[in-house]
């Protein structure tokens, strides 16, 4: 996760109300977005629907694997559903980290690069409660070749 991003605090700020998490989160200028079980967004921040070139309504409506987005590795390969860093995380119940996603922009008509970065917040029950992800727009260092 981002050095300058506390994964304890953004938890703690989570669970305490949205006004918290949105104070906490939003003046970010990394993206964050927070997903449930299912990988589906249930909260973000501006940052996050912005690298996207989308409004939060339409940002909240898609899931991370939505073939819209046209995933690719670094490599120019296409994201399998079992590659998106969110799925492994609720597959492993382990953070991955640094994954580098070219995320096609339809609405802007181009490609963002991202650094993406993933860790599971577990119940009580040590299941998943939901998943942090944050998202670092890599597109000036990044050669798409």
């Amino acid at each position: 996760m981002d050095a300058h991003l506390d994964i304890d605090k953004l938890n703690d700020a989570y669970l305490e109300d949205e006004e918290s998490y949105q104070g906490f989160v939003e003046p970010l200028d990394i993206g964050v977005g927070v997903y449930n079980s299912n990988a589906s967004p249930i909260a973000c921040n501006s940052a996050a629907y912005n690298l996207l070139g989308l409004s939060k309504e339409q940002f909240m409506g898609n899931t991370a694997m939505d073939p819209y987005w046209k995933v690719t590795h670094a490599d120019g390969s296409k994201f399998e559903i079992y590659d998106f860093p969110i799925i492994e995380v609720i597959t492993n119940y382990k953070p991955k980290l640094g994954v580098i996603m070219g995320v096609s922009r339809p609405l802007l008509n181009d490609k963002v690069w991202l650094e993406v970065n993933t860790h599971p917040i577990l119940n009580s029950n040590s299941t998943i409660a939901h998943v942090f992800c944050t998202y670092k727009d890599i597109t000036d260092q990044f050669i798409d070749y």
